[in-house]
């Protein structure tokens, strides 16, 4: 989805402030990280949800735009972390059931 749909799609939900010079700051300041199609970036969804939490944390939370940053930051390590158990997850199913049983006894 390129820059101009993006707003639209934010205007059509009633998110009219959201304009496109304050979605260019956004991605100026490393706040959203879009993929680049030539000089017009292109959002996924994931990048669809981060302007969406960035328009909350703003508007509904009043969050100051030099704490934006921080609130990021650590919204992404818990994201990363829960990848990473998702993956130590996933490591330990694929043991056999008596190796199973004694990581289980271990962190108990």
């Amino acid at each position: 989805m390129h820059l101009t749909a993006v707003i639209a799609l934010f205007t059509d939900q009633g998110l009219s402030d959201l304009g496109e010079p304050e979605l260019t700051a956004w991605i100026d300041r490393g706040w959203v990280r879009p993929e680049r199609a030539g000089a017009d970036p292109v959002f996924q969804d994931i990048d669809i949800a981060r302007i969406r939490l960035i328009h909350d944390l703003r508007s509904a939370m009043r969050i100051e735009d030099e704490t934006i940053p921080l609130v990021l930051s650590l919204l992404d390590q818990v994201y990363d972390l829960r990848s990473g158990l998702r993956a130590v997850l996933r490591a330990v199913e694929a043991q056999p059931e008596p190796v199973r049983e004694a990581i289980l006894a271990a962190i108990d």
